[in-house]
């Protein structure tokens, strides 16, 4: 059980790393370009992938009409939690909009789990974490309208962080539907496979269509390297730290985010380093951290 768990949580920290990288190079490059033609070719790229993987993957359960009813549900939340992650990378500090992300999770998770799969309230260490890093989140709101932030505080900035927020929602929402998919013993390739549809029709209603060939011929290695770096690696990792540990455990991983993504961000010149930012960055990464190892010596 313990090997099982430090597993897990090697998966999920390294999407965390790769994912920060990606996110912060994302955000310069969508200052000049068009956010919907980059995700909707990198999302039809990676559906396309998966789908043939899963095709000669073989294994995994049917797909009964109750998991029909959870994979609708989980490709509203999948289109939710992506664009509204890239939107608020283009208009808010990247760091900023990871931790308002990663800072509902918790919070979210810990009661929809309990409501969704039925598992009874949550431990009261978790709740207590969870209260504790919505209140640094709190902190971090702010940081933000208080001109602190790395990036000038803003309607598009406010508008950033109003879709980060909506994002990290929908993704503690996204954890629990996965992990309800995998105990009917679908696999994470079935899964994959069918779980974008959703972004893609969405992405299809709002690119401009004309501005598609343009955009490939001038931008093809940058989109390329979003859609690996941030979605489709990122997501293979995810989805076997999701297999071996609870959702729970997901998010607290995913809470070491901001403080990770505020080092790359290092890396981008029109951002200005902010110790408010990194104070809050620290105080989630470290909450974390520590229940992380509670959880360890829990399962151990």
């Amino acid at each position: 059980m313990a090997n099982r768990f430090a597993l897990g949580v090697l998966f999920v920290t390294l999407y965390v790393v790769l994912s920060a990288a990606g996110e912060v190079y994302a955000a310069s490059y969508f200052q000049q370009a068009d956010v919907f033609v980059a995700l909707l070719l990198s999302f039809a790229v990676v559906c396309l992938m998966f789908n043939l993987l899963a095709r000669h993957g073989g294994g995994g359960a049917t797909v009964t009409k109750w998991s029909l009813l959870v994979f609708v549900a989980l490709n509203v939340v999948t289109a939710i939690s992506w664009i509204g992650l890239f939107i608020g990378l283009k208009y808010a500090e990247p760091a900023i909009v990871v931790a308002f992300m990663v800072a509902l999770g918790p919070t979210a998770t810990a009661w929809l789990n309990a409501l969704i799969r039925r598992q009874g309230a949550p431990p009261a260490a978790d709740i207590v974490v969870s209260v504790t890093i919505a209140t640094i989140g709190t902190y971090m709101i702010w940081i933000s309208a208080s001109g602190n932030a790395g990036v000038e505080w803003g309607a598009r900035s406010s508008f950033g962080i109003v879709l980060a927020i909506v994002a990290g929602l929908s993704l503690a929402l996204t954890n629990i539907l996965v992990k309800l998919l995998f105990d009917r013993g679908l696999s994470g390739r079935q899964v994959l496979a069918h779980r974008f549809y959703g972004t893609i029709l969405l992405l299809l209603g709002l690119v401009d269509h004309s501005s598609i060939l343009p955009e490939i011929s001038q931008h093809w290695f940058a989109i390329a390297a979003i859609g690996l770096s941030t979605i489709l690696i990122p997501l293979l990792l995810i989805q076997q730290g999701i297999r071996h540990v609870e959702p729970f455990t997901v998010n607290m991983v995913l809470s070491t985010a901001p403080i990770i993504t505020f080092l790359f961000q290092y890396f981008d010149s029109r951002i200005v380093p902010s110790s408010h930012t990194f104070v809050g960055n620290v105080l989630i990464t470290a909450v974390a951290v520590g229940n992380i190892y509670l959880q360890y010596r829990r399962s151990a």
